[in-house]
């Protein structure tokens, strides 16, 4: 969170200079609810134009669900609710990078493998990058090309990882938690091993701690 406020401009580094030229479009971790209005007016603010029936509307507003509540005052909003609200309004504005602090908060496990699979396609669709921070490991697992990892004392002091691809991050992350992740038969999504079970012993000795590819 603080890395994506020192490139977003929002916090200054203690030492050093970042020096961003790409347009970034930000979704914070916490929320700001006090909006006075519905969503439909906001998201015509943020657009800067009538939302209904513009492209965006097909692109955006409809695959995140939102259409339904575009008479539905902000401050009525769920958890949920809010936000896909924050995160259409970060991806109808105009950028070359998406900063997306937590996507997921409250929303349910449904909704988060819908949110991934749409960031996903709508990032490539549209040839821009995103920057996504999260804990929801099946959300990173659905949408990454490539991870960072981070360590240290949250909003103190910390250290980051080089750049991976997906699965040399995903297995030296869970080789630090000691757990192994195997695919789901039925759904394909990632599961946790049990402990010291046969497959979390094989992966482990392996090295492979994240799931193995058939």
């Amino acid at each position: 969170t603080t890395f994506m406020k020192m490139i977003t401009g929002i916090e200054k580094p203690s030492s050093g200079n970042i020096d961003i030229t790409p347009k970034i479009s930000y979704k914070p971790q916490y929320i700001n609810q006090d909006y006075d209005g519905d969503v439909k007016s906001l998201l015509n603010t943020v657009y800067e134009s009538d939302i209904e029936s513009s492209p965006i509307e097909e692109q955006i507003i409809i695959p995140m669900g939102l259409k339904k509540l575009y008479d539905k005052r902000i401050k009525s909003l769920s958890g949920g609710e809010l936000q896909k609200v924050a995160v259409t309004c970060s991806l109808i504005r105009q950028a070359d990078i998406y900063a997306l602090d937590e996507p997921s908060a409250f929303l349910d496990v449904e909704d988060r493998i819908s949110l991934a699979k749409f960031l996903q396609r709508f990032v490539r669709s549209q040839g821009k990058s995103a920057i996504i921070i999260d804990h929801d490991m099946q959300l990173i697992d659905i949408v990454s090309d490539s991870l960072i990892i981070f360590d240290g004392k949250p909003g103190i002091s910390g250290i980051s990882s080089r750049s991976m691809k997906k699965e040399e991050g995903m297995n030296q992350f869970l080789k630090i938690l000691s757990i192994t992740y195997r695919r789901d038969e039925d759904t394909g999504r990632p599961r946790v091993n049990k402990e010291d079970s046969r497959l979390d012993r094989i992966q482990k000795e392996s090295g492979n701690y994240y799931y193995i590819k058939k």
